[in-house]
């Protein structure tokens, strides 16, 4: 993906990154239950570019075994999205936010129908922060550069995980959004009857790394269009594979 992004180089790009997310940010004010969980999407400094750190999980957890994601975890009951990024990012990498900018305006589901809120913030130049890393939950961090990220995104088909039932209530979930959400729940079903469907992935800058894919992805990219679609970034389009 070849676009012009150089604002993103300036002296003043964090002010101006933070100015094109912030009509599509919210605060998610209500108190959640255990069935959510919350992620904090760290924005942040490494000489002198802007970029998203990101963690890769250890090979001892239960879930996601190994594989890379953004700092978060499940709610406690009666904690706000927000409450729940921040307490997550702490005890997994030692960190508290500088910066809360909000939340993308819609969680992503998980594939066990859970809602995941992603919150926005920025936490400092990496090279000043003091980081200490829960042993039992994170392998390592790593950053990309935000300019890397616009340009480097691909696509990958993935098998098809979902029930028929679960894509339907998906699909009955968006409808009852919005009259404007009609075609995206169309599109879901769509999706529900293929083997495969198509997903936005990141290269990961360390080759013995796993790619970033799943929700860490399609959080990325929607952070990205919303930063970069003036200037030509185009969400990615969940389809289905013809089979």
């Amino acid at each position: 993906m070849s676009l012009n992004v150089s604002w993103i180089r300036g002296s003043n790009a964090l002010s101006l990154f933070r100015k094109r997310l912030a009509p599509k940010l919210v605060e998610h004010k209500q108190k959640l239950s255990r069935s959510s969980c919350a992620v904090f999407i760290p924005v942040c400094h490494r000489e002198d570019k802007l970029n998203l750190l990101f963690t890769k999980r250890t090979e001892t957890l239960n879930s996601h075994t190994g594989q890379i994601s953004f700092p978060g975890g499940r709610c406690e009951e009666g904690e706000t999205a927000h409450e729940t990024s921040i307490r997550e990012m702490s005890e997994e990498i030692g960190l508290t936010p500088s910066q809360i900018w909000g939340s993308l305006s819609r969680p992503v589901v998980s594939l066990k129908m859970e809602n995941v809120y992603g919150c926005v913030g920025y936490i400092g130049h990496v090279e000043d922060l003091q980081m200490k890393l829960s042993v039992d939950e994170v392998s390592h961090v790593f950053t990309v550069p935000i300019e890397e990220l616009v340009h480097s995104r691909a696509e990958q088909n993935y098998a098809n995980q979902r029930t028929d039932r679960q894509w339907e209530k998906l699909a009955d979930r968006v409808e009852s959004e919005s009259d404007t959400q009609l075609d995206r729940a169309e599109n879901i079903r769509r999706i529900g009857q293929s083997v495969e469907f198509c997903m936005p992935v990141f290269p990961s800058p360390i080759d013995t790394d796993p790619d970033i894919w799943g929700l860490t992805a399609v959080m990325t990219d929607r952070l990205l269009y919303t930063a970069f679609k003036k200037n030509g970034y185009k969400k990615h389009d969940f389809t289905p594979v013809a089979s």
